[in-house]
């Protein structure tokens, strides 16, 4: 797609992709509309270019299964006599961006470092703004940045301070180390990092926290070696802040989740000693030990786990929801499955997971080659995988896929693997000049 594109365009899609990203500050619909003029502005240019890129195997991938999961919806919605709509179902077509939006990621791909430190910024004021410090003091639950709840702003949170700590990295150990952004970073970085960590501790969501305690060993691992020695020591100092900061809040971080490790230990040393998880998972909702959020949660997943054994391969489709009201908890108040990989089994079962593995592990190759293609840089990739990772572990016990949050992070992570992915394969057709 070699062209001239105006300096005009290239700042408004540097701001729609500012737009797309905000879900991690403010919780609102904005970035669908600034998806959808992406991608317009991107076919413009698409159609324009004498030599546009090819589609391959990957994007007919995704324009594939959008096709499938649409016309899969409307048979079942057609055919059934109430017209089921399911909930939430729209979300399976959002492949249908993946390609285009990498195109559009092209179109302000070299301003991208500019981009960052931009959002980085008015995260800081964000988080300085809006951190629930007198419900932190007080040790009751706080919501960070402008959320629906207090577990949104705590995912956010999460990402905030992995995207922040590789970006800090990327500046400290490149050779643009002296350059304004990389002293920005310096200040701005540490920061979001500090801040993000305090919201994250008021938010009190447990599954945030369990989510950073095991995204914390996949951070060692691309961070360990690459320190040089001034950085190794400054990682080592907080380290050893943030460990003195659990210990001295060891009685709090217990009241608020020492019940619920509790009783999943019972449930975890009845599977050891041979019992059935089904009947284990009964016996822990009707335990008067079992705090009410585990419970319902429980219960959520039992009725998930009823409705997917029905459709193993191929999930209900959106008739799910007729399904649920005649599982054994139909009376729980909530369709929100609070598991990620269960919204996906219930709908679109073992082949659907199939299909989003093999993007989404298609998107990971691309940016780690580009990485090894200097395309992008190495601590870029190591975010990439990081995020990904850290929300893939958060969707252990809240449905994060169906937020704003998620369809963000999708829609991101996904046009940055297909730009990754096209630059290898076709990289005289994504260059682009500003004139």
């Amino acid at each position: 797609m070699s062209q001239r594109v105006s300096a005009q365009v290239v700042v408004i899609a540097s701001v729609l992709w500012e737009i797309v990203a905000s879900p991690l500050l403010i919780e609102t619909d904005a970035y669908r509309y600034a998806t959808i003029l992406l991608a317009a502005i991107a076919l413009f240019f698409y159609y324009r270019s004498p030599a546009p890129p090819k589609t391959d195997w990957l994007g007919w991938l995704c324009l594939g299964w959008s096709g499938y999961a649409l016309a899969r919806f409307l048979v079942i919605y057609l055919a059934s006599p109430d017209h089921q709509r399911g909930s939430s179902e729209w979300l399976y077509f959002f492949p249908v961006f993946f390609p285009i939006l990498g195109v559009s990621l092209g179109l302000c791909f070299r301003h991208l470092r500019t981009m960052v430190a931009v959002f980085f910024t008015v995260a800081m004021i964000a988080l300085v703004a809006t951190a629930p410090y007198a419900a932190i003091l007080s040790g009751t639950r706080g919501m960070p940045l402008i959320m629906h709840n207090s577990i949104h702003g705590a995912v956010a949170c999460g990402m905030l301070l992995i995207g922040a700590l590789f970006w800090l990295f990327h500046n400290l150990t490149s050779e643009d180390a002296s350059s304004s952004i990389a002293r920005l970073s310096k200040v701005v970085a540490p920061l979001v990092m500090a801040m993000s960590l305090v919201c994250i501790y008021g938010a009190q969501s447990k599954g945030v926290w369990l989510a950073l305690l095991l995204t914390s060993p996949v951070v060692v691992f691309f961070l360990i070696g690459k320190l040089q020695k001034q950085f190794a020591v400054a990682a080592a100092f907080a380290v050893i802040i943030v460990a003195g900061g659990i210990y001295a809040t060891r009685s709090h971080l217990y009241s608020v989740a020492g019940p619920t490790v509790s009783a999943t230990a019972v449930i975890a040393d009845g599977v050891q000693e041979g019992g059935s998880l089904g009947q284990l998972v009964v016996r822990a909702i009707n335990s008067p030990n079992t705090p009410e959020a585990m419970r319902e949660r429980l219960m959520l997943w039992a009725n998930a786990w009823e409705v997917f054994q029905t459709a193993p391969i191929f999930g209900s489709g959106n008739e799910w929801l007729t399904k649920w009201h005649h599982t054994a908890y139909a009376s729980v108040p909530f369709t929100l499955l609070h598991n990620g990989y269960l919204e996906i089994l219930v709908r679109h079962g073992l082949f659907g997971v199939l299909v989003f593995a093999v993007m989404l592990g298609a998107f990971l190759t691309a940016v780690w080659r580009a990485s090894r293609a200097g395309i992008v840089a190495p601590t870029v990739f190591s975010a990439y995988a990081t995020l990904i990772f850290f929300f893939a572990m958060t969707l252990l016990s809240n449905s994060n896929n169906r937020l704003a949050i998620g369809e963000a992070l999708a829609l991101s992570a996904s046009a940055f693997g297909f730009y990754c992915h096209m630059r290898l394969k076709q990289p005289e057709r994504l260059e682009m000049t500003v004139g």
